[in-house]
């Protein structure tokens, strides 16, 4: 009978053991597998993003130039440089990389965004609703928003101010709160129809949360005020602005509105 035990228990062992080695050559199978071109090229797509969003977009670059060079037929990757050169103030460079990313992803709604503003940027107004457009109406981008508050200041810009309003209000359904430029502007169209009220309320969205740091809404919230004679409040907001943005054009506007109050 122990004989047998020690039968089993040798048995079980060597099982366990050619398991554990298959494991561990599979493991090791998996270490040693090469890393595609692709794959190389995508982690310093990922890098180059981290650079980004830290300051470094000449970092960036480096890092994107090499990716490129691994594989340049990654659309996000030129959506990425696209995004280094307008940090870079290189808005024609900017274009040319948007355009690349479209060119190999046309459903691309991050790049077609992208380059919709940039167009919109340059002037070129056609062409930047017509790639606008295709990402405002992505029903699974998140960023549609964005998309959308771009056709409306276009429209705005045009003085079409119903289609203006109506892109602006879909953006502002599509993301509450980080519409805070579609706010903005829809408050805009309010103050020029004489709305105050509504305008008021915008003006006050604008410059909530994520958008407290936005100091042309906070002024023209101001402004909105002092037209609606609630000088108080308009009183009280110059003042906000002068503590929150100190030696800046907009505290400037400010003191003068604040010299004219009744």
């Amino acid at each position: 009978m122990r004989k047998c035990l020690i039968l089993l228990g040798i048995a079980a062992a060597v099982s366990v053991g050619a398991c554990s080695s298959m494991s561990t050559t599979s493991s090791d199978a998996e270490k040693r597998k090469p890393i595609s071109s692709a794959e190389r090229a995508r982690k310093l797509v990922e890098i180059a993003n981290g650079a980004l969003v830290e300051g470094d977009p000449t970092g960036a670059l480096a890092n994107l130039m090499q990716a490129e060079h691994e594989d340049a037929t990654l659309p996000e990757l030129h959506h990425s440089k696209a995004l280094v050169f307008f940090v870079k103030k290189d808005l024609p460079a900017a274009i040319l990389c948007a355009r690349k990313a479209v060119e190999l992803k046309p459903d691309y709604s991050d790049a077609n965004n992208t380059l919709g503003k940039l167009l919109m940027d340059q002037g070129q107004v056609t062409e930047a609703i017509l790639y606008l457009t295709l990402a405002a109406n992505d029903p699974i981008y998140r960023q549609a928003f964005k998309a959308l508050t771009s056709l409306g200041i276009v429209e705005y810009r045009r003085g079409k101010f119903k289609k203006a309003e109506d892109h602006l209000t879909r953006a502002i359904n599509a993301s509450a709160d980080g519409a805070c430029v579609a706010y903005y502007y829809r408050g805009h169209l309010r103050m020029r129809d004489s709305r105050l009220p509504e305008a008021i309320k915008d003006y006050q969205s604008a410059g909530k949360k994520t958008c407290a740091a936005f100091a042309d809404a906070q002024f023209a919230l101001g402004m909105a005020y002092e037209q609606n004679k609630q000088f108080d409040q308009a009183r009280k907001k110059y003042l906000e602005i002068q503590t929150q943005f100190p030696n800046t054009e907009v505290a400037e506007k400010a003191v003068t509105h604040l010299r004219f109050l009744p």
